[in-house]
C-alpha cells in the first residue's frame, strides 16, 4: 500500500467521523434556540478544521490515484458517487457557514433560511456510503 492510498484512507476515516459527530450537534441543536446557535458555532468550527481538510485531502488524493482503467465499470460509478459525496459537502458547508453568521447575531429565522441547504448536504451520506460500499466490492 503506497503512501497516497494510506494518506486518503486515514482522512476518509476522519472526514466520515466528523460527519457522525456532527449529526450528533445538529440533534442537539434541536433541543432549543440556545442550542441550534450553539450547535450552528460548533459545527462551524469542525468544518473549519477538521471537515474541510479532511475531504479536500480525499479529493487530492484520490485524483492522484486516479487514472484512465479508473474510468470505466464499477469504479467510475465508485468516482462518480465520491465526487457527488464531496459537492453535498461542499453545499452543507456553504450553509454552515451562512448559519453561522446569523447565529452570531441570534437571528433565529435567518438561521432557518439555511435548513433547505442543510438537507440538500445532508445528501453526503447516502452518496458517501455508496462509494464505500463500492470501493469495498471493488477490494472484495
Amino acid at each position: 500500500m503506497d503512501l497516497t492510498l494510506i494518506v486518503h484512507l486515514i482522512a476518509l476515516g476522519i472526514w466520515i467521523g466528523v460527519v457522525g459527530a456532527e449529526f450528533a450537534i445538529e440533534f442537539d441543536g434541536m433541543k432549543s434556540d440556545e442550542n441550534l446557535i450553539k450547535a450552528s458555532k460548533m459545527h462551524y468550527t469542525t468544518d473549519l478544521w477538521v471537515e474541510i481538510p479532511a475531504f479536500t485531502t480525499v479529493l487530492i488524493t484520490g485524483l492522484l490515484m486516479l487514472n484512465e482503467s479508473h474510468l470505466e465499470g464499477v469504479f467510475l460509478y465508485k468516482v462518480i458517487f465520491a465526487l457527488l459525496a464531496i459537492f453535498f459537502n461542499i453545499i452543507c458547508v456553504y450553509a454552515v457557514f451562512k448559519r453561522r453568521k446569523y447565529a452570531l447575531k441570534s437571528d433565529i429565522e435567518g438561521m432557518k433560511t439555511t435548513d433547505k441547504a442543510m438537507a440538500i448536504g445532508g445528501l453526503i451520506v447516502p452518496t458517501f456510503l455508496i462509494a464505500f460500499g463500492l470501493a469495498i466490492y471493488i477490494a472484495w
